[in-house]
């Protein structure tokens, strides 16, 4: 994933576990700051609440070259 509307997508349709979780929630309100524009919030702050959620749901992430990204 390369933007934060992908992460938000992945987030809103492809998410493995519960949507209850407070860092999937803080993920998702993230990527919603990012895309509309917010001053303070940036897409890597919007990558880092997603590692954060995916960590939450028991899942990991790769980065561009296919190893762990905690």
């Amino acid at each position: 994933m390369t933007s934060a509307a992908e992460l938000a997508d992945c987030l809103i349709r492809d998410w493995p576990v519960s949507t209850e979780g407070e860092a999937y929630l803080t993920a998702l309100m993230m990527c919603d700051a990012v895309l509309s524009g917010g001053e303070d919030d940036t897409p890597e702050h919007a990558r880092e609440a997603f590692i954060e959620a995916a960590y939450e749901a028991g899942s990991s992430v790769l980065d561009d070259s296919n190893g762990p990204d905690f």
